[in-house]
């Protein structure tokens, strides 16, 4: 049986019998096969006519057609020893070799174009860098470009912001939002530099590794939301809301002198031309986390850290709420003591009536304290304990033309040391409340007080207050105290005296005493400070 194998076998041999390209082994295997089958000789015979006919029309070359004179027969020993089946090596036919060298040729040259073109593209810069999401209430520099929803940022780009919010979007998916007055430099994706302003950042997996410089360091974000602030002075602030952040403080090169990574609530100070880096508390509502969605906003910030010659407590934040000491008696109360936490320096202490500092507020001043739901929160020590005046005043506001008493107090009794707070309530009569726990105060011990205060509903007296006391480097607090309903707070009315380390101008006995440090004034209530406010609000329901 003339098997399919066997006649392509045969006509292999037959094709390279036309070339005489026939090994002495394949020549004796075409000899066998044709002299043991039938079938295989006709097919010879078949094409060997055929490749005769081509010849004679002159259009294939048939090449020797056997009459080479090198083909030298096998015995019939060696012949017998020929298997039925031989494996062969298939030669492409030449024109086959022709056109396959031609096809990978071109598929080399194709390969090698896409390869540079890829590579081109690959370090080409993209087309944009940073896109511009959504502006409110932006006022740019003088003479810089004003900057619109949808414009493109590029590589060198730089946005001089004098007030309002800008969000950006870079290319990789992090989102960048400016608050204020801040100068931001595009570098290169995903990498920025600050040299002034607020800037918050939220970084999902795919941008970790947003940079952004400032004078004094290098932040590298590792997911997944901080913030950073840069002041006149290039003071940095860097605050982790989530996540991780890795911190570099650079030297005069510019090369990284310390590394620090640093975890989510945590926050930083450094001053320029030092290499302290000072742990100080996290205050996420510095930053302007959303432009759609209401967060907690940091109306001011006193830090109280100034020069000991300065006459003026300034404010850090956009509103540059800064505080004065009194214009012709008053005495500054910047000595340069030791801070908390390992900041600067603190003010105080706050031992006359001539060591105060104070604000008049105007009517859009006073519209920017929420007091229907905000937070007051500081640093104090060493409170007035043996003069005799009924507290001594911590936060304060009055309006004297409008009001014989105080619209809103914060304070210290001057006997027990209770903390307690008071205020004009709508209704027109002043309201005092104090903590149930007589507090000590160590002396020179610093604390930390944080006061709460929401107005909870439309509902008169069911406002909703927390008290917070808790000691430097102690992880609990030494107090914690709810009150509930309570009456509602009349808004500040336009005009009034902000004191902070006093009362009124002309009051001689409510001065607190001691020092003072980084008081803030928030609308709203941090999540930081909501559990226990939760807490009393539950509470309160059941």
């Amino acid at each position: 049986m003339f098997s399919a194998e066997l006649q392509e076998e045969l006509i292999h041999l037959c094709w390279e019998y036309q070339y005489g390209s026939l090994s002495p082994k394949e020549a004796a295997r075409l000899e066998k096969l044709v002299l043991n089958h039938a079938e295989a000789r006709d097919l010879f015979i078949q094409y060997s006519g055929m490749c005769a006919n081509l010849e004679w029309e002159g259009i294939v070359d048939p090449g020797p057609l056997g009459r080479s004179t090198d083909y030298d027969p096998l015995s019939s020993t060696e012949l017998r020893t020929i298997p039925d089946y031989l494996l062969v090596r298939r030669t492409a036919p030449a024109r086959w070799k022709v056109l396959s060298a031609i096809l990978a040729f071109s598929l080399l040259i194709i390969s090698s174009v896409c390869l540079l073109y890829f590579q081109f593209w690959l370090e080409r810069p993209p087309r944009f860098l940073v896109r511009v999401i959504d502006t409110q209430n932006a006022i740019w520099g003088e003479g810089k470009r004003n900057w619109s929803p949808e414009d493109l940022l590029h590589t060198g780009d730089q946005m001089h912001l004098t007030s309002g919010v800008v969000e950006l979007e870079t290319i990789s998916g992090a989102q960048v939002i400016l608050k204020g007055t801040s100068r931001l430099i595009l570098i290169e994706p995903d990498q920025f530099k600050l040299n002034l302003g607020n800037l918050f950042a939220h970084v999902p997996p795919q941008s970790q590794g947003l940079t952004v410089e400032t004078p004094t360091s290098r932040i590298v974000d590792l997911g997944t939301r901080f913030g950073l602030i840069v002041d006149p002075r290039q003071e940095t602030e860097v605050h982790v809301i989530k996540g991780l952040v890795e911190f570099n403080l650079l030297n005069s090169d510019r090369e990284i002198s310390i590394t620090r990574n640093l975890t989510e609530n945590t926050a930083i100070r450094v001053q320029p031309h030092s290499r302290n880096i000072a742990t100080i508390e996290s205050t996420p509502e510095i930053f302007v986390q959303s432009l759609h969605t209401r967060e907690p906003e940091l109306v001011a910030h006193w830090k109280l850290s100034e020069q000991e010659s300065s006459r003026i407590a300034r404010d850090s934040r956009d509103h540059h709420l800064n505080l004065h000491i009194i214009d012709s008696t008053g005495k500054s109360p910047f000595r340069g003591h030791q801070a908390p936490r390992n900041a600067t320096t603190a003010a105080g202490p706050f031992d006359s009536q001539f060591h105060k500092l104070y604000r008049r507020l105007s009517e859009a001043e006073a519209k920017l304290f929420h007091m229907d739901r905000f937070t007051i929160e500081l640093w104090a020590r060493n409170p007035n304990k043996d003069r005799q005046g009924d507290s001594d005043t911590l936060f304060h506001y009055r309006n004297v033309e409008q009001h014989s008493t105080s619209q809103f107090n914060l304070f210290s009794d001057d006997q027990t040391g209770q903390l307690g707070f008071g205020f004009l309530a709508t209704d027109k009569k002043y309201r005092s409340y104090r903590v149930d726990k007589t507090s000590r105060w160590q002396k020179d011990c610093w604390y930390h007080i944080v006061f709460t205060y929401d107005a909870n509903s439309s509902a008169p007296n069911d406002s909703i207050v927390t008290f917070t006391r808790t000691p430097e480097y102690a992880s609990e607090p030494d107090l914690q105290q709810s009150f509930t309903n309570i009456e509602d707070i009349t808004p500040l009315v336009p005009g009034g005296i902000l004191a902070i380390g006093g009362s009124t101008l002309n009051d001689i006995s409510r001065h607190w005493g001691g020092d003072l440090s980084d008081v803030r004034f928030i609308n709203g209530i941090p999540d930081r400070h909501a559990n226990i406010h939760l807490k009393s609000h539950q509470e309160k329901h059941n």
